[in-house]
């Protein structure tokens, strides 16, 4: 399964802007990652969405219901599972 970090910023938001976008990535199925900040890059993770595309535009869906300018990015995170695999089969070869 795939998982995703999003990192959003809005722009001249105040803590109740942020609280609205919290609310919209829930509904969008993406969850905060850390604690809740008012203002500065948010993180959100998904692991229910099968594509990047869907991701960003989940993303763009939440962030525009806050009626400010934002910006963010998208990325697939790696399995550290398969990855720590490898390095082992490396090491014993």
């Amino acid at each position: 399964m795939n998982t995703f970090t999003a990192r959003v910023e809005l722009q001249s938001a105040n803590p109740d802007d942020y609280k609205r976008l919290y609310s919209e990535m829930q509904k969008e199925s993406l969850v905060a990652s850390g604690d809740k900040v008012n203002s500065g890059n948010v993180e959100f993770k998904s692991k229910d969405k099968i594509s990047i595309r869907e991701v960003i535009d989940a993303v763009v869906r939440a962030a525009s219901k806050t009626g400010k300018k934002f910006s963010f990015t998208v990325m697939k995170d790696k399995n550290l599972d398969k990855l720590e695999s490898r390095m082992r089969y490396h090491l014993q070869h």
